[in-house]
């Protein structure tokens, strides 16, 4: 029996990576129906915070993938690794991609990768994008999605950006597929907080870096007619982090980088309505009711100029929570169908 090998992401608790460290190989397990084996190669986690600004730390993310890739490499040198065996990397940006095909191919032991791409340096507005030299970010990315068999996005948005960005070929557009993403255990347990009492609270609940503008948060506070609360300044365990959300009437973004978004997602499942930039992926995920104008919040700028719109927006959304219960239904719906599955990807995975 060949075997599906799982190449986590780090599980760390404020994240949904642990979520997906506990719930993927379940996925994974029920749609093979036995016909593989599903086993998860660890690494070795020293740090369970972040580094300012990032999803991961910097440091610690490394240690993670170089022993992940340790491991990985020896179990090719005892034979562990079979032809026909596959990797499911939930993070594509890990330099493990390399190992296994160089492996693979000096050792000739046929293996499929398959890679789930989140962001990096290819998004001009992610913190890797605004960060890294160029152009050794984009040559080493262009090489992980020529190693990978199939590479997955959970948005067309986020799918066509990088191959916009990377220039690759028209011809090599098919190994790029649109799947949602692994997030359906979660699905009934957010629904079941849908009925908490809602207060009148706006939540903003993204990590404090650049990209996300927090200091727009931060002056709408003064301004709405509800209290805002931003949730990275709570230091919040992840069931105290649902309940607030579930408690919020509204959850902003004011975000320039997102390629999905799970906050919001998980803001609507719990009922709170969403409020979004129609840009990046929002635009394809969200009714035109819960988008306001890119431009109200596309620069400091620009937002201090549309302020009282956005105010104006906001408050129509708290004041008349009720009235949008019915389209809040259609976009459960929409996210949990098209967003908040990986259906293709496990079709993909266990043929």
């Amino acid at each position: 029996m060949n075997t599906i090998w799982i190449v986590p992401i780090e599980p760390i608790d404020s994240r949904y990576t642990r979520q997906w460290y506990d719930n993927i190989p379940t996925l994974v397990a029920q749609r093979s129906q036995g016909r593989f084996a599903v086993k998860t190669i660890d690494g070795e986690q020293i740090s369970a915070s972040t580094s300012a600004g990032g999803f991961l730390d910097w440091g610690a993310t490394n240690v993670y993938k170089a022993s992940q890739t340790q491991r990985i490499s020896e179990m090719f040198s005892r034979g562990l690794i079979q032809a026909g065996d596959r990797f499911l990397v939930t993070d594509a940006w890990n330099f493990v991609i390399t190992a296994i095909r160089y492996q693979s191919d000096l050792m000739q032991i046929p293996v499929e990768i398959h890679g789930i791409w989140h962001a990096g340096a290819y998004d001009p507005t992610d913190i890797l994008g605004m960060q890294m030299q160029k152009p050794w970010p984009w040559h080493t990315e262009r090489g992980w999605f020529y190693a990978c068999d199939y590479n997955y996005f959970a948005t067309e948005f986020h799918r066509q950006m990088f191959l916009k960005n990377l220039d690759i070929p028209v011809a090599d557009h098919g190994r790029a597929i649109r799947s949602g993403q692994p997030h359906e255990l979660i699905v009934s347990g957010l629904e079941a907080l849908r009925n908490t009492p809602k207060t009148n609270t706006v939540i903003w609940p993204h990590r404090y870096n650049a990209d996300k503008q927090p200091e727009i948060a931060e002056d709408l506070a003064q301004w709405i007619n509800s209290n805002l609360v931003i949730t990275q300044r709570q230091q919040l365990t992840k069931s105290e982090y649902y309940a607030q959300l579930a408690q919020s009437r509204v959850t902003l973004s004011c975000s320039l980088h997102e390629n999905l978004g799970i906050s919001q997602m998980e803001g609507c499942l719990v009922g709170s309505l969403p409020c979004v930039p129609d840009r990046a992926s929002y635009t394809e995920m969200y009714l035109p009711e819960f988008r306001y104008p890119s431009v109200w919040t596309s620069s400091w700028e620009n937002y201090q100029k549309h302020r009282p719109l956005l105010v104006e927006f906001v408050n129509q959304l708290t004041s008349r929570y009720e009235h949008y219960q019915e389209l809040l239904d259609q976009q459960n719906q929409i996210l949990k169908q098209q967003f908040l599955n990986c259906d293709t990807m496990l079709k993909v995975l266990t043929l």
